[in-house]
């Protein structure tokens, strides 16, 4: 006997009204949307709202604790640093996409830029306490440099530029094969501090003498147990000793390698691949403006030379920041970040040498001497 198939009705029928009530309910939200537009749109033109220009930071700390489950209130320190730093600003977006895990880096302190800058700022890849203090450093590869000498002779301007690293052991990734985190990319021995000889030698050979201090700055954090985040407390002796010493010394660079990948800092142009930089100013000082200038300069002719290569200006200050980076030691200071963990020394060394031929420029022009 052929048996009959029995074909459940009420799961479908189911499906099917639930399929009815929801298009209906669509349907009504939109009809009455159409019909109330109007109003609401002639409504709004009658009425402002006064936005407040910055949210309260009481405000921006209740909503740093809603959206994220390992804040609490335990942690208060962590809590306000991160609340100040965001400074949420009604009217700006980048700000509240961020709250929400948008362009979302944990080490980012928003700043003001000059421009139209590219998305993210640059900002320090921190190294975790515990490793930083007691961890050991993995192999690096062997980084070297191409130096270009120059005879002494052809110095025109001496010992005008200071060149330090305040966080002397930021590294990059492509030679450190067994390190992973990009936060743990410092290294001592294949570092910043490398760009020194270049820059150095890239100046002279265009008239402009420059002093190196390649200060352990952050080797000398570990051996007294200090913190990574007092690096430029102890950066500001090695400055102003090197400035008692050489009182001739009026610009000051120190030079850093940002938190950012590659998809950021890594620019292609006739062939040849380079670092992008960034420029990092200060704006808790009172000469910050002539900082700002300065750097706003070195952006503009940077991108004369090869469209792109500089990121922007950014301008630090308030919670979450240092806010003066040493820069208030001199009216021409900069911070300067050359390429991102992900860069190679060969790209980094290209973008030196083209920041150090824009920067003697500056020199030699406000000097009133003329280039070799």
């Amino acid at each position: 006997m052929k048996r009959t198939k029995m074909i459940p009705v009420e799961p479908i029928l189911s499906k099917t009204v639930y399929s009815i009530v929801r298009t209906t309910v669509l349907l009504l939200s939109l009809t009455l949307t159409a019909i109330c537009m109007p109003h609401i749109l002639s409504w709004s033109k009658s009425h402002t709202v006064d936005w407040p220009s910055e949210i309260p930071l009481s405000w921006t700390k209740a909503f740093v604790q809603m959206e994220s489950s390992s804040i609490t209130p335990n942690e208060p320190s962590v809590l306000q640093g991160w609340a100040g730093a965001m400074k949420l600003k009604a009217t700006d977006p980048t700000k509240w996409l961020t709250m929400e895990g948008v362009f979302f880096d944990r080490s980012v302190a928003f700043a003001q830029t000059s421009g139209d800058a590219l998305f993210p700022e640059p900002s320090e890849s921190v190294p975790p306490t515990e490793w930083f203090l007691n961890g050991e450093e993995d192999e690096a590869l062997e980084a070297e440099t191409e130096l270009k000498e120059s005879p002494a002779s052809s110095v025109i301007v001496p010992n005008k530029v200071l060149l330090y690293f305040t966080h002397s052991r930021e590294s990059y990734l492509p030679y450190l094969p067994d390190t992973k985190d990009p936060n743990k990319a410092h290294h001592s021995k294949v570092n910043i501090t490398q760009m020194g000889p270049v820059i150095k030698t890239a100046l002279e050979k265009r008239g402009v003498g420059a002093v190196i201090d390649d200060t352990d700055i952050v080797g000398n954090l570990k051996k007294q147990g200090m913190d990574y985040t007092e690096a430029y407390d102890e950066s500001r002796k090695v400055v102003q000793k090197v400035m008692n010493d050489t009182p001739q010394i009026s610009y000051l660079v120190d030079v850093h390698r940002d938190s950012a990948r590659r998809n950021v800092t890594a620019l292609e142009y006739k062939g040849k691949s380079y670092a992008r930089v960034a420029l990092v100013v200060g704006g808790e000082h009172a000469q910050s403006d002539k900082n700002l200038a300065l750097a706003k300069t070195v952006h503009e002719k940077l991108n004369e030379k090869i469209p792109g290569l500089s990121r922007d200006v950014y301008v630090k200050e308030g919670a979450g920041t240092n806010g003066k980076y040493n820069q208030d030691l001199s009216t021409k200071a900069m911070l300067l970040e050359l390429g991102g963990v992900d860069n190679t020394m060969e790209e980094i060394q290209l973008s030196a040498e083209l920041f150090a031929d824009v920067l003697s420029e500056i020199v030699l022009e406000a000097e009133a001497v003329s280039q070799p």
